[in-house]
């Protein structure tokens, strides 16, 4: 939970200086995320031996230049073989080297997932109990990710009352039935605690509820204040004071 008595002390100028669980778990999410490309390519080469460069990009979710990066790594590694085909097209095969790693980086993916999930919602459940003590039970949201549906489900296994969400999500008018709303579209009083659904909220978001002068003590985020350190990270992150 965020302490003081208000955001209007915030120097929306003043450059944000995340915390060093924030450095960690974003150290780890970008590790997780070069392994989970991985992942995804192998098994889609796996499905796909005569798929081109170009539906593979598309498939991954990467640009085309990073693809060719990522292919070229993964052959050098001997994760797959890299044929000439007729008409000068190109197949990647994955080797038995490559299965084994496929299915290694999807073990540890699920593990990562897992213990990433349990420690956000684990700090979560006691920021909110902090503020279920002061009687406030109402919860508005902010956020419409991964993080939030973490935040969604804490919410309501704790047995508070979530009272909507607010974020700008472009494109996107509901999030688990919730019509989403901005923040200065919700009086105050209809909530008691805001929950920021960020590991390190954004200084845009910080200066507007400082604009709208939302007491420090009514918000709560996933950002971790203590310099604990995660209790997982994947194969080969380490994880330093």
């Amino acid at each position: 939970m965020v302490s003081g008595n208000s955001f209007g002390k915030v120097n929306c100028l003043d450059k944000p200086k995340p915390d060093l669980y924030v450095q960690k778990v974003n150290k780890m999410m970008r590790t997780s995320n070069a392994s989970y490309r991985d992942m995804q390519l192998l098994h889609e080469i796996a499905l796909t031996p005569h798929a081109t460069q170009r539906d593979l990009s598309k498939r991954v979710g990467v640009a085309l230049g990073l693809t060719n990066l990522m292919l070229r790594r993964l052959s050098n590694k001997g994760h797959i073989k890299i044929r000439n085909a007729k008409g000068r097209r190109i197949r990647y095969l994955i080797t038995p080297q490559g299965i084994l790693e496929k299915s290694r980086l999807t073990v540890e993916f699920i593990q990562y997932s897992l213990h990433l999930y349990r420690g956000i919602r684990r700090y979560l459940i006691e920021q909110l109990s902090d503020q279920q003590k002061l009687g406030r039970g109402r919860i508005l949201l902010w956020g419409t990710d991964e993080l939030a549906e973490i935040a969604t489900l804490t919410i309501q296994g704790m047995g508070l009352e979530l009272m909507g969400v607010v974020g700008d999500a472009l494109g996107q008018t509901h999030f688990l039935g919730y019509p989403i709303r901005k923040i200065e579209e919700v009086p105050p009083e209809e909530y008691d605690c805001l929950v920021l659904a960020y590991l390190e909220p954004p200084r845009q978001v910080l200066c507007r509820l400082s604009e709208l002068g939302i007491p420090l003590e009514r918000i709560t985020t996933l950002s971790q204040p203590r310099q604990s350190v995660p209790e997982w990270a994947p194969t080969g992150v380490a994880v330093h004071e």
